[in-house]
């Protein structure tokens, strides 16, 4: 399944299906409270969501923790969509933008929480990003990220093939927060949460397993066929090894504006 196809409006209502109204990343509303949860939250806090998707984590953001969000993605079907359900739910404090992150600015210390699931895997060069995040944060403002990274040194031939023809630049976890802390997000708490994401993707191969018949509803055969042969062996490199999920929660010391 190539990139163009992955974020059709088919594959982007594929991925809606397997993870719940609005999201397009794992574990849904559940993964979205937990990495929520690292958050000393306050009212009318302003949120970043770089890759935002559908809106499910702006959406939950805003009326859970009173946020304010702004949601920024590449892709115009997925803007589309989130600024559609925006004009139904007129009084929640979000707003979505399409556009290439690399080519946004604003002004030094605007937000008060940077976020980003699964988007910035797509970065070949994050330092530079990183140092822009770190300008728009607030002092005593945090960033959250959750994202792949790779085993240290060379993996299996299959998930070789998948790096490649996905195009993704991985690294390890530990190149990827040094990036991080290297932009100024110091302290900076990096964790590998492989176990949490292999248990999400053996319940994605199961839920497609006993909801064949709805999935199918909606879906072709093949288009089944492409889902559960991505999540196995997504699921193949995380119990060998060659896969990681990080989660990296980092903060911008409070102090004199930068």
């Amino acid at each position: 399944m190539g990139k163009k196809e992955q974020y059709s409006s088919r594959g982007i209502l594929r991925y809606e299906w397997m993870f719940g109204h609005g999201f397009l990343s794992y574990g849904g509303a559940d993964i979205t409270r937990k990495l929520a949860s690292q958050v000393d939250w306050e009212p009318g806090f302003h949120v970043l969501d770089v890759g935002s998707g559908l809106g499910g984590a702006a959406f939950l953001l805003a009326e859970e923790h009173r946020a304010r969000v702004l949601g920024v993605d590449l892709t115009p079907e997925i803007v589309e969509i989130a600024q559609t359900r925006k004009a139904e739910n007129p009084g929640i404090p979000v707003s979505f933008q399409q556009g290439d992150i690399h080519a946004f600015d604003w002004e030094a210390n605007t937000f008060d929480v940077i976020w980003s699931r699964e988007t910035l895997l797509h970065v070949p060069r994050k330092d530079e990003l990183f140092g822009k995040f770190y300008r728009w944060t607030r002092p005593g403002g945090c960033l959250i990220i959750t994202d792949y990274a790779r085993r240290n040194g060379k993996g299996s031939p299959a998930f070789e093939d998948y790096v490649r023809e996905s195009g993704y630049p991985l690294v390890d976890l530990e190149t990827y927060g040094r990036v991080i802390s290297e932009a100024g997000f110091e302290p900076l708490h990096t964790q590998d949460r492989s176990d949490l994401l292999i248990a999400q993707l053996e319940k994605q191969i199961d839920y497609l397993k006993t909801h064949r018949n709805r999935f199918l509803e909606q879906f072709s055969e093949n288009e089944l066929a492409e889902c559960r042969q991505r999540w196995q062996l997504k699921l193949d490199a995380c119990r060998s090894g060659d896969m990681k999920w990080g989660w990296f929660l980092g903060r911008k010391e409070a102090g004199p504006s930068s």
